[in-house]
């Protein structure tokens, strides 16, 4: 095509395939993450999907603009590529090639995977099958590793923190409902102020309009905290109380459910049992009707093959027709036969 780029299809493709990696993100990494919330029923899977939906955005909006400068020119010496910048934009190309196809492939088996992890080490492999191993920046490409162990044991010792926290101030309260009604506007100030504090921190570097002043440590730490503490006060009136009518209503009508279920049982188990040659009840009348006839069935014995009688009860409400057995038996020489005629 005239006019355009030598290179400009690989920019083309790398963006199909970025947003092939987007899906891959999204039915591992966002899986990963809504997991626990789906599964106790917290809120429904559209709720989750639609929550990551804008959220996803919005970090990578004002908090992604740092992760993807280490991931563009902090993992490789870009010196190295000063005089081919079509090897870097075909290896960013075949990373995500890479890292999409692995992705998919994990997703496709259920095994939870870090989408840093997998387009990390992509970037990595083709710097090293470009210009070797020592293109690598080790010094700031070992830092990413160690994050990579390190997290783990960091996440689980502040969940183990956490949890251990709201079990005992919560869980095991004398009225935990109420407990935890009023422990979620702690909740909420920690939380939202602490993520509005990282975007104003963080992420008010990444737009160069916004002035350094104005956004300053000493105007950040009172803006994003008195956030958190406003919506603090707001669950607690006007929408706490509001969330709490509702959350009752559910709870009584679940009571009320599982009573009349309970009672259903009990009324069953109080009508009289029919025995095997009294009445029995039958499931569309309340009126009791005779107990079917008992019908002969032929089986036949597992050792000697022989014919044998069955008294079997006929399905009240099958279409089990009624047999008669005229058995003859005879023997020959050692060995024995059985004969059985059914009559209708």
């Amino acid at each position: 095509m005239a006019g355009f780029p030598e290179y400009l299809w690989i920019a083309v493709v790398g963006t199909m395939i970025g947003f092939l990696y987007a899906f891959g993100i999204g039915a591992n990494d966002v899986a990963n993450a809504f997991a626990t919330s789906v599964a106790s029923k917290s809120i429904s899977l559209r709720s989750a999907v639609i929550i990551a939906g804008i959220f996803e955005f919005c970090g990578a909006l004002f908090l992604g603009a740092s992760v993807t400068g280490t991931v563009r020119g902090k993992i490789f010496d870009t010196s190295y590529y000063e005089d081919q910048p079509e090897v870097v934009l075909l290896g960013f190309m075949t990373s995500l090639v890479t890292a999409s196809i692995f992705l998919l492939g994990a997703t496709h088996f259920g095994m939870p995977v870090s989408t840093t992890h997998t387009v990390v080490g992509s970037i990595i492999g083709f710097s090293c099958a470009a210009e070797g191993f020592q293109s690598i920046n080790w010094k700031e490409t070992v830092k990413i590793i160690i994050s990579w162990f390190a997290s783990p044991l960091v996440t689980g010792v502040i969940g183990f923190i956490i949890f251990f926290l709201i079990k005992h101030v919560i869980l095991l309260a004398e009225n935990p409902f109420n407990r935890g009604y009023y422990s979620f506007s702690v909740i909420l100030f920690l939380t939202i102020g602490l993520n509005v504090f990282f975007v104003f921190n963080k992420g008010t570097k990444n737009f160069s309009h916004f002035q350094d002043e104005v956004y300053d440590i000493k105007w950040v730490i009172p803006t994003s905290w008195g956030i958190g503490l406003v919506c603090g006060i707001l669950w607690l009136w006007p929408f706490g109380p509001q969330a709490k009518v509702i959350l009752e209503k559910r709870r009584l009508a679940k009571e009320e459910a599982k009573a009349a279920i309970k009672q259903g049982e009990d009324q069953e188990k109080a009508l009289p049992q029919a025995n095997d040659d009294d009445e029995v009840i039958d499931p569309d009348d309340d009126e009791y009707v005779p107990a079917p006839q008992k019908q002969p069935v032929i089986s036949f014995h597992e050792t000697t093959k022989e014919p044998v009688v069955v008294e079997k009860e006929k399905s009240f409400f099958g279409r089990l027709a009624a047999a008669t057995v005229d058995q003859g038996m005879y023997c020959r020489s050692q060995q024995r036969y059985s004969l059985a005629t059914i009559t209708y």
